[in-house]
């Protein structure tokens, strides 16, 4: 009898160990460090994004239209706790308001950022191509996948 309670014991031990968060730094994101474009019917959309701190990215998104620049949104990549999540704050939505994604997965080649209470989107995936191309997907999470804008960046050449 002695043997099962061992074993029971062994095994409650083992399995209330936690589970761990994945270990990511901010040089998982560097890659987006700099400035992007991507042209659109009537203008281009950018993306610039820095690094500030061991911890923070920040970013902004621009629509270039002949010589109007017109604010989109500002965009922040931090950690907190032992998590990281993207941050986006969209000129006229969600009351001006940021609206944070928990980055549930991180890799050489892109990472993605969800939010399921949010209404949309429900999920952020940017994807490396390489070091001058970069592919970012907002969409309405795996049960509706369709609902998605698609966003292909080139990084801007200096003048």
């Amino acid at each position: 009898m002695k043997k099962p309670v061992a074993i029971l014991f062994f095994f409650l031990f083992v399995c209330s160990e936690p589970v761990k968060p994945v270990q990511k730094t901010i040089q998982s994101f560097v890659k987006l460090k700099g400035d992007w474009q991507m042209k659109e019917a009537g203008g281009i959309v950018t993306e610039s994004r820095w690094q500030v701190n061991d911890t923070l990215m920040e970013g902004r998104s621009d629509f270039i239209k002949a010589d109007s620049v017109i604010s989109f949104e500002t965009i922040r990549i931090y950690k907190k706790n032992d998590a990281f999540y993207y941050e986006a704050k969209a000129a006229g939505q969600n009351n001006e308001q940021p609206v944070s994604f928990l980055i549930t997965s991180c890799s050489d080649s892109g990472f993605v950022a969800e939010n399921p209470q949010h209404d949309f989107p429900k999920r952020i995936t940017y994807r490396f191509i390489n070091k001058d191309s970069v592919y970012a997907l907002v969409d309405d999470g795996a049960a509706t996948p369709a609902k998605k804008s698609d966003f292909d960046y080139s990084r801007k050449k200096a003048k």
